[in-house]
């Protein structure tokens, strides 16, 4: 009597699992009525046909086959075996190979032309079945669903399948980890004060950079994901087998393959900071990877030549500290101040600047009565001096219109007319150019309380984070600075001066109604409080 075992496989932790002992109890009665000694059961709950990789229970019969412990498999049908076309082929090689037959319920004895066929269409039905799942999950994105996989900072609706509704706590760490990298402040650093204050990760018990980083080709990590500024995108990559593994490993989609849904419901951060975190990424990433700093001081792309206006960049380090020089005189020579900074040297004179100035903010108050008063009277001269170039030009008309009348009327001579009309003419082409001139009349632009309290909230912070700190750049700092900071001006210098700088203010929460950037330069009609420090 030729000895058997049985085989027995389902796929899915959503399938029964008393599938596989419904399948041995058939295979059995095969064996019964063939006349077989059934004197093993080897069987793979919830395991995928579509590879032999991480199916145990197939492993250990195949090991056994080679050592002649049985002469015949008996399983349901050669899909329980493989659902894929060249694994199946191999495996039944490798049992032709040691003399043992393979026997299907479904099928009967399995030869070479029958396992390319079931081979064959068990891998077809598995690929068709993949397809009818994404084209399901299609449906479900295009229903403002979620097609699967759970965002940080959202949860499923209870008795509402697919419906993902914000966790506010989760969503206020989102918001600060998108104001900090719009801020400069890099994803390590971030993670870093987020482990510091014991803010529960995603996953895992800490915040990395990559977390929060993500990747660009996959769309995936939390600067990345658009469903934050209410667009879900889905469909960007696909899960492949690796054949020498078994593993499943993603590839990038086209983009031309996404799923977009809008779903405003779900905004956490604005379309305005998305879309500067995804500008600041792209400047920093792709063929930019290599050449872009990592790291993000305080007064990254502030600082600014006192002679030409063009940046300062890193030149180089000692053991003092790393040291700037301005960027035109060192691509184009055309800037002549060569003089070296010390970043560091110049990070601690902005900062003690700031926390003598801001150690009262009610100069906010003195500010904005300044400002407010000289766009009154910069309004008030450009309308009487348009008025009295409008008066002086419709008298020169009405002063030739009279001369042409008398002349029509035969009031004065021809000669008479010819002296006096040059001269008024002349006076009117001369307020003409005058008007022209003149830039438009501009409105006195009101400074909204709205955008007071902003940046007054912001100048605030900046003070208080100044009183507190012990030599650190607090990570805060940086956002709450470049809400006020424009440009540092760091002075040309001989070796051995002290450092001159100037600090503009950064006004647009001020003057703007829309909180657009506007900056407001000192010099043109307005000293801001920093003006000259």
């Amino acid at each position: 009597m030729k000895r058997a075992v049985i085989y027995a496989r389902y796929s899915t932790d959503l399938q029964n699992d008393a599938s596989v002992e419904d399948q041995i109890r058939i295979c059995t009665a095969l064996a019964e009525r063939q006349g077989l000694s059934v004197v093993g059961e080897y069987h793979d709950r919830a395991k995928s046909g579509a590879s032999m990789f991480g199916r145990p229970g197939l492993a250990s019969m195949m090991q056994a086959a080679e050592h002649g412990a049985f002469e015949v498999v008996i399983a349901e049908a050669p899909d329980r075996l493989s659902r894929d076309i060249a694994d199946l082929g191999s495996m039944h090689k490798m049992l032709t190979f040691r003399g043992i037959e393979l026997h299907c319920v479904n099928g009967g004895k399995i030869d070479t032309m029958q396992v390319g066929l079931y081979g064959l269409v068990g891998q077809m039905q598995r690929e068709e079945g993949a397809k009818k799942v994404r084209r399901g999950m299609v449906g479900v994105v295009q229903s403002g669903r979620s097609a699967g996989g759970r965002s940080y900072g959202y949860r499923p609706v209870p008795g509402k399948p697919g419906e993902l509704e914000i966790v506010e706590s989760e969503a206020e760490v989102i918001r600060r980890i998108f104001d900090y990298f719009a801020a400069g402040i890099s994803p390590r650093t971030i993670a870093g004060k987020l482990n510091d204050e014991g803010v529960a990760p995603p996953r895992g018990t800490k915040w990395n950079a990559s977390t929060i980083n993500g990747n660009g080709a996959r769309g995936y990590g939390i600067l990345r994901n658009p469903l934050y500024a209410g667009t879900l995108v889905w469909n960007r990559v696909r899960m492949i087998k690796d054949p020498s593994t078994g593993m499943r490993v993603s590839r990038p989609n086209d983009e031309a393959d996404f799923q977009r849904q809008e779903m405003p419901h779900l905004r956490i951060v604005s379309d305005e900071i998305y879309h500067a975190v995804q500008q600041r990424k792209e400047a920093r990433g792709g063929k930019h990877a290599k050449t872009t700093a990592k790291g993000k001081r305080l007064l990254s792309g502030l600082l600014k030549c006192g002679k030409c206006g063009g940046g300062l960049s890193i030149v180089g380090a000692d053991r003092s500290g790393p040291r700037v020089v301005c960027s035109t005189h060192k691509e184009s020579g055309t800037c002549d101040n060569n003089a070296r900074y010390y970043v560091e040297k110049i990070e601690r004179k902005v900062i003690d600047t700031l926390r003598m100035q801001f150690a009262d903010t009610d100069v906010i108050d003195a500010y904005v009565k300044e400002y407010e008063a000289e766009q009154k009277r910069a309004t008030l001269e450009r309308r009487k001096g348009r008025a009295a170039a409008e008066k002086g030009l419709q008298e020169a008309k009405d002063a030739i219109s009279a001369v042409v009348l008398k002349l029509a009327k035969g009031l004065i001579e021809d000669d008479d007319a010819a002296a006096i009309l040059p001269g008024l003419r002349a006076e009117r082409e001369r307020f003409k150019a005058e008007l022209e001139a003149q830039e438009p009349e501009q409105r006195v632009i009101e400074i909204k309380p709205k955008a007071i309290e902003k940046f007054r909230e912001s100048v605030t912070r900046i003070a208080d984070i100044l009183t507190r700190q012990d030599g650190e750049f607090h990570i805060d700092l940086m956002k709450h600075f470049r809400q006020v900071i424009a440009a540092v001006i760091v002075q040309p210098r001989r070796p051995g001066e002290e450092y001159q700088i100037e600090i503009k203010g950064y006004l647009s929460s001020l003057i703007s109604p829309d909180l657009s950037a506007v900056i407001v330069v000192a010099g043109e009609g307005l000293e801001p409080p920093t003006r000259g420090l």
